[in-house]
């Protein structure tokens, strides 16, 4: 309980650990139908949360009892915790910016190293590993073949990206890939690696069984017939791509987002701009999986959700829907299945209960980042407002028509014709057969730049569709068969600080 009362909490820093994970679970099952799991559903009902947690008479928070849901006077709130919610609302019910968590290791039974930092064992029995899942025969659930397919072939594939499942997804599918690793004869500990991408990718991944793959049978006639073989390119060039793409300055972005859209935009970002950089086979998901460095690669993007999940205080289901600011919908079924999978989105919140966690990078990590609220296109009105300090805007590229668009693509925003910035968005060559594709049929791009970078200059946005042969190359695709997309231009807000 709140020993003292805080004179202006927010609900990031303070008011959300007001509610342990029980209460919240009682008020959202059926009997009572009510969830306090985010800041929009809490603040909505903040009036009757005030009165309801008010003692001596409040019958929150409750417990179950013999005869239903009851008071519990072991966990009710104190006056000094009323208070504090009180002002909370008396302040305009402030979001603020939490404080970060210190990132402390775990004793989970599956630890995840960086690959730098194997010992010629631990690659030797790795190698072991994927060789023995080459060697199945392709119709077996269980060897590399199917289970790189699972990422995109056969169609209809099931494959998430660019919305709320994507982390999800693949977290659980590196997890079956894992348990195939450890089905292989004398592979019962091995765990995947992360190639951290901010780092040169380390020798072993340019060696045999690890430096490519060759497809026994037909993977996406007739592009990839039976034959086929993965490639890449050299490590020193993959880290020449990752550091002009900016993959490392949007990652450190991306983790100073508490709200999870936020989050997941710039991983997705940073992602979709990390596909393209390692070569040729990873650039479309129509055979990224099957290059062997794409287990390595997503371990990472898996790692850093960890990462942030524990900076951000939201390892559990309850607490992770509170850096939730759009819909919940997709921990909650219908729309949580990870298909194939059995598994859904909400059994993948919490890493450390299926026993798996993360040992740090091999180099030097700097303490939690620096968190802070996103500048913003828009704000809701009843919030109070401000026009951000920061001399940067956003430039939206609105309305892509990306189903017209065979294959990832690169998308620059220039101004009186130099390019300012890119961005990319990792497709299949063929989107219309892919239905996560078909669902999300038109996207945007966003890109912040400085204001002066801008301002009495023209802009333009070329459109690339990247070369099959090498990515680092494209071909303009004319906007008017992408849709004829709209630029627009918008001052960054912010939520003004309480006084």
């Amino acid at each position: 309980m709140a020993d003292e009362i805080i004179a202006h909490p927010t609900y990031m820093e303070h008011i959300r650990h007001f509610f342990e994970e029980i209460d919240l679970a009682h008020m959202a099952a059926p009997q009572a139908g009510v969830d306090l799991s985010t800041y929009a559903l809490l603040s909505a009902r903040a009036n009757d949360v005030y009165l309801h947690t008010l003692q001596p008479d409040g019958d929150m928070p409750a417990v179950q009892g013999k005869s239903g849901v009851v008071p519990d006077p072991d966990r009710k709130w104190s006056a000094e915790r009323s208070a504090s919610f009180l002002n909370w609302i008396t302040d305009g019910m402030p979001i603020g910016v939490p404080s970060p968590a210190p990132v402390e290791p775990t004793d989970a039974s599956r630890i995840r190293k960086d690959a730098a930092s194997l010992s010629a064992d631990e690659v030797a029995t790795l190698a072991q590993a994927f060789q023995g899942l080459y060697d199945r025969d392709p119709t077996d659930p269980q060897s590399y073949f199917a289970l790189a397919g699972q990422h995109w072939y056969p169609p209809p594939n099931e494959c998430k990206h660019h919305n709320d499942l994507y982390l999800p997804w693949h977290r659980i599918l590196m997890r079956h890939f894992e348990d195939a690793l450890r089905s292989v004869p004398g592979c019962a500990a091995v765990t995947i690696p992360f190639w951290d991408i901010t780092a040169q990718p380390p020798d072993f991944l340019f060696q045999p069984p690890f430096a490519s793959y060759t497809s026994p049978i037909e993977i996406f006639a007739p592009q990839y017939p039976a034959g086929y073989t993965t490639s890449r390119f050299d490590a020193q060039t993959i880290a020449e791509q990752v550091s002009q793409n900016a993959i490392p300055e949007t990652i450190a972005d991306a983790m100073t987002k508490f709200q999870w859209g936020m989050h997941i935009t710039g991983i997705w970002q940073a992602h979709d701009a990390g596909h393209p950089s390692c070569g040729q086979s990873m650039a479309t998901p129509d055979v990224a999986a099957f290059d062997p460095i794409f287990w390595f690669f997503h371990a990472n993007w898996d790692r850093l959700w960890w990462e942030w999940q524990k900076i951000m205080q939201a390892t559990a289901y309850w607490t992770f829907r509170s850096t939730i600011f759009g819909s919940p919908a997709f921990l909650q079924a219908p729309l949580n299945t990870l298909s194939p999978f059995t598994e859904t989105a909400d059994m993948t919140i919490d890493l450390t209960a299926t026993g798996v966690d993360y040992a740090p990078p091999a180099a030097p990590v700097p303490g939690p980042p620096n968190v802070r609220a996103a500048a913003l296109g828009s704000l809701v009105a009843a919030r109070n407002v401000n026009v951000a300090p920061a001399p940067q805007v956003s430039v939206m590229l609105k309305g892509i028509d990306r189903l017209s668009i065979p294959g990832t693509f690169r998308a620059t925003l220039k101004a009186d014709g130099e390019p300012l910035t890119r961005k990319f968005f990792f497709q299949s060559t063929e989107p219309r057969t892919c239905e996560a594709c078909r669902n999300e049929p038109v996207t945007d791009l966003t890109f912040l730049v400085d204001s002066d970078a801008i301002v009495g200059r023209p802009l333009t946005v070329d459109l690339e569709v990247l070369d099959r042969e090498d990515p680092r190359k494209g071909t303009l695709v004319p906007a008017r068969v992408y849709g004829h997309p709209t630029i627009n231009v918008r001052l960054l807000l912010e939520e003004s600080s309480q006084e």
